[in-house]
């Protein structure tokens, strides 16, 4: 129950049905159920959505503090500043292609770029070509 008070969700509502709860009550209870899996991977598409303000910065700081070596979060959003604030690696994805992996700082030196947002509209212009090393 810990983990729903972090993520500001009031244990009261799960005595009701789900289909009643706003989008960001639901999203909460999701997230809530994905971190009690106690999963080594998980995987979340847009974790942020239909949060509000608050949700959003208690999420980020529980991911900042859920970090652990044995542990793999993979999330996808559009919200560039959420990739910045919380991810260790990212890899952009455009028209089915991968355009770049590696760390926030590495994608912004690649594309020549002061921050992630103008790193990435350069990156999937398609005049900047990515290898990977590996």
């Amino acid at each position: 129950m810990r983990i729903l008070g972090r993520l500001d969700f009031d244990p009261a509502a799960l005595s009701r049905p789900v289909r009643t709860y706003s989008k960001g009550m639901a999203q909460k209870l999701g997230l809530a159920a994905c971190f009690l899996s106690q999963r080594s991977l998980l995987v979340l598409d847009e974790p942020t959505s239909g949060l509000d303000p608050q949700a959003r910065a208690r999420f980020k700081d529980y991911l900042q503090q859920y970090r652990d070596p044995g542990l793999t979060l993979f999330f996808s959003t559009h919200l560039l500043h959420d990739v910045e604030a919380l991810c260790d690696r990212l890899a952009i994805l455009h028209e089915g292609r991968v355009r770049f992996v590696g760390s926030c700082g590495e994608c912004r030196e690649h594309f020549h770029a002061d921050d992630l947002e103008r790193a990435y509209l350069r990156a999937i212009d398609g005049k900047h070509e990515w290898h990977s090393a590996a």
